[in-house]
């Protein structure tokens, strides 16, 4: 069967998914299976994230490693252009009031307390996860099914940039290079920013960033004025649609595609000063 290169875009990222979730399920770490098949940990990582296309060769090694068919790894994939049944998820619906599920990264109890008190004065329904450093976010985001979370795929990161164990910048790239998850906006939180830190925000591929303020009443005013831009004016990939993103059993995962979507940024703009 042959493939055309969007189609194989999105066969990476499924063969990634399936690579990571039954290494996973096994209990091995990346450091194991590379050092299984004589490849570094690194490289079996970028076959996870879909950043290298894996070879039929790779794939067998890795499938004779698991105990499973090659065919497993990419069992359920329909390519888009063979895709011939209109599907209800080709089409996007707007659901301005369905539930926004919130990523809080926040290490200060002062602060993660405040940031609760604006959202749940925004009035809108808001399903909220606070993790408290960078180690945390990227366990999180990739391995909660493994560590037993049970909150959905975020619709939102709000990503507090002085946090310990990897700070936000490194979380901000670690997110974005990941095929899976890149599509997840990130909104940066700062008590102050230099210009060149600003820039540095943006040129990775944050949707924005909001300063922390000792004015509660302005703080909270941003905050809502936030949620309601991501909830009611843009559509977001997790709220566009009511499939669920966490894919957790092996059936599911033969017919699902988490589809890697562009980012929905608010406008960058570092020459504009807040006041």
């Amino acid at each position: 069967m042959e493939y055309l290169a969007d189609d194989l875009k999105e066969l990476d990222v499924f063969i990634g998914r399936r690579l990571r979730e039954k290494r996973h399920k096994l209990g091995f770490t990346l450091a194991q299976v590379g050092e299984n098949l004589g490849i570094s940990h690194q490289q079996i990582q970028k076959y996870e994230q879909a950043q290298s296309r894996v070879s039929a060769g790779v794939l067998y090694q890795i499938s004779q490693f698991y105990g499973v068919s090659p065919h497993y790894f990419y069992q359920g994939f329909t390519p888009p252009n063979q895709r011939n049944e209109k599907k209800k998820s080709d089409v996007v619906f707007h659901n301005p009031s369905k539930e926004l599920h919130i990523l809080l990264v926040e290490d200060d109890p002062a602060d993660e307390l405040i940031m609760r008190r604006a959202l749940d004065a925004t009035n809108h329904k808001i399903n909220l996860f606070c993790v408290h450093d960078g180690a945390q976010t990227i366990d999180f985001l990739r391995y909660k099914q493994d560590l037993n979370v049970d909150f959905p795929r975020p619709d939102l990161i709000l990503l507090d940039i002085n946090i310990p164990k990897r700070d936000g910048f490194n979380v901000l790239k670690e997110i974005k290079r990941d095929r899976l998850l890149q599509d997840i906006p990130v909104i940066v939180l700062t008590n102050g920013i230099s210009v060149e830190e600003m820039l540095s925000v943006y040129q990775n591929y944050a949707a924005g960033y909001i300063c922390k303020t000792f004015d509660y009443a302005n703080f909270a005013a941003n905050i809502a004025t936030l949620i309601n831009y991501w909830s009611s004016v843009v559509v977001l990939p997790g709220t566009s649609q009511d499939q669920d993103e966490n894919i957790e059993t092996e059936d599911d995962l033969c017919s699902g595609i988490n589809d890697s979507s562009q980012n929905l940024f608010i406008p960058a703009l570092p020459g504009y000063q807040r006041v």
